[in-house]
């Protein structure tokens, strides 16, 4: 749920316009990012499945995907924006939690709930639904981007390009699309 989570950074915009805008887009990825660096450093584990969605088997992401380890990243991610005030600390950290509520329904039970656990999580629509998670996510990036846009037009204080932002989460969105991404 790529765009997805970039829709949900623009929401979280939309709420507290004050929040940095390149904090919350960088927070909504941060899971992604560690995850990244971790599989590098052998710290946790892929394997690719090509015509399989989405493309791979997670075999390991608990210390950078699990419920308690995006906890403390939330947390340590919040903290860092401390300086800006409650609120918008509050918002970053939900930022960076937001990409575990996110993947919920798109994982397949590979979500751990702690770094180690038995106990794993996930609705597995990427497999339930070869072709129909892709609508499922367009719900929320629409739903996420018109939040942004209605507040961003009523408001006026944030989102002077509105539809610039909305245009590139929905590009990036229909480039991930099963079609696309099944000819590579």
């Amino acid at each position: 749920m790529y765009a997805g989570h970039f829709a949900a950074a623009l929401a979280l915009k939309a709420r507290l316009p004050r929040a940095p805008t390149w904090g919350l887009l960088a927070g909504v990825a941060v899971l992604d990012l560690l995850f990244g660096v971790f599989v590098l450093l052998g710290i946790e584990r892929v394997t690719p499945t090509p015509g399989v969605p989405p493309g791979f088997i997670l075999d390991f992401i608990d210390w950078s995907h699990s419920l308690a380890a995006a906890l403390f990243w939330a947390l340590l991610y919040a903290l860092c924006f401390a300086r800006l005030g409650v609120a918008v600390a509050y918002v970053m950290g939900v930022s960076v939690f937001s990409h575990f509520l996110l993947d919920w329904p798109m994982h397949p039970r590979d979500l751990a709930l702690w770094p180690g656990s038995t106990g794993h999580v996930g609705l597995g629509l990427w497999r339930a639904l070869p072709v129909g998670w892709w609508f499922v996510e367009l719900a929320f990036v629409a739903a996420g981007c018109a939040y942004y846009a209605v507040r961003a037009r009523r408001d006026g204080s944030f989102g002077g390009r509105w539809q610039w932002a909305c245009a590139v989460v929905l590009a990036l969105h229909v480039f991930n699309s099963p079609w696309l991404s099944s000819r590579s």
